[in-house]
């Protein structure tokens, strides 16, 4: 059976359930994958004395959120998926229209999930002046034709640097060393696995149904979010 990453035709041959119940059984298997990969790389740390997941801090503190724990879960649930889900697979379509609305939201997508908008509104202004001119440029010099050729040659290749760039984002720790590194590097493994899942369903179902299996991966850490505030 061929690796998620390279079915890119299931569209093409599989009813649209049958393509829904491939990314959950997928999806499914890379958690009892990356679990196991996880306890085994905490074992080995814990039996040098070292307790990994207190040093490293994924994604750093979360109790700084818990002043605004709402616009936390409409981070997680909500701005997120779609923003990730643009950076990352909105261009995977290959088709001009689409690649140009890419490289247009890009900038501004890019700034606006790395930086606080209201310090920041003359670089914003900047990148949506910026995403314009990208997007005129894919319109004015790239045709549909350039495209249909560029999917047949470049598709695979773009799908796992896409996969591999949204793993590594992931690599979000507020302490990091080398020593630290497997750790980090299985802890980061669940993304880049859910990374690919999220890509196989963008290119064979449509972005949105990108953003909603995105959503619900998220989901957990907004219902732990909640118990955390109102479970008392």
């Amino acid at each position: 059976m061929a690796f998620i990453l390279d079915r890119t035709d299931d569209r093409a041959r599989m009813p649209k359930r049958r393509i829904i119940a491939t990314a959950i059984i997928w999806y499914f298997i890379f958690l009892l994958i990356n679990f196991a990969i996880i306890i085994g790389v905490t074992s080995i740390y814990n039996k040098m004395g070292v307790e990994p997941r207190q040093l490293t801090k994924f994604a750093g503190d979360r109790s700084l959120f818990m002043d605004r724990p709402l616009w936390y879960i409409a981070q997680i649930l909500l701005i997120a998926p779609i923003v990730e889900e643009i950076i990352f697979r909105l261009e995977l379509s290959f088709k001009r229209q689409t690649v140009a609305l890419w490289a247009g939201l890009l900038p501004v997508s890019i700034a606006g999930y790395l930086l606080d908008c209201s310090e920041n509104w003359m670089l914003m202004a900047g990148m949506l002046l910026t995403g314009g001119v990208l997007y005129w440029l894919v319109m004015r010099y790239t045709t549909d034709e350039q495209w249909s050729q560029w999917r047949s040659r470049y598709l695979h290749s773009v799908i796992w640097l896409s996969a591999l760039a949204f793993c590594f984002m992931h690599l979000r720790f507020t302490v990091l060393t080398w020593g630290l590194l497997p750790y980090c590097l299985a802890i980061i493994l669940r993304p880049g696995l859910v990374g690919c899942i999220l890509t196989y369903v963008r290119v064979n179902l449509g972005y949105w149904w990108g953003v909603l299996f995105h959503a619900a991966n998220n989901a957990p850490a907004a219902i732990m979010m909640l118990f955390a505030l109102y479970g008392q």
